[in-house]
C-alpha cells in the first residue's frame, strides 16, 4: 500500500501509555508493515536496525502492537485495511478493464 487512513483518536487511544521512542517505532512498524503487506522478520535485531531504534525500544511495542506467528510478525488491524485496500484495488481494476463507470443516460 502506498497510503493508510490513519485514525487519530484510535491511536492515541492505543497509544497514550508509550515514550516518545516507543511511539516513534510504533508508526515506523506500521509504516513498514502497510508498505511490504507482509509481517515483520522474526528477527528483533533486524527489526531494530530497520526501525532505526534500539532493540530495546522496539522490542515491547512489537510484542504489545504486533501478533508472533510463524510467518513474522502481523498486526491484525493492518491486515484488515489491507484486505479492504486490495479488494477496492481489484474491484476498480475491473470496472476498468469494463470501461469504467457506465455512462448516464439522460
Amino acid at each position: 500500500m502506498i497510503w493508510y487512513k490513519f485514525h487519530i483518536g484510535d491511536y492515541i487511544a492505543e497509544t497514550m501509555h508509550l515514550a516518545d521512542a516507543e511511539d516513534l517505532a510504533y508508526r515506523r512498524l506500521l509504516d513498514w508493515y502497510y508498505i511490504t503487506e507482509r509481517p515483520l522478520p522474526l528477527d528483533l535485531a533486524a527489526v531494530a536496525r530497520r526501525a532505526r531504534l534500539d532493540e530495546d525500544v522496539v522490542t515491547p511495542v512489537l510484542l504489545e502492537f504486533f501478533e508472533r506467528t510463524d510467518e513474522g510478525y502481523i498486526n491484525a488491524r493492518a491486515d484488515k485495511d489491507i484486505a479492504r485496500y486490495n479488494a477496492r484495488v481489484k474491484t476498480n481494476s475491473q470496472s476498468g478493464k469494463l470501461g469504467g463507470r457506465p455512462k448516464k443516460v439522460i
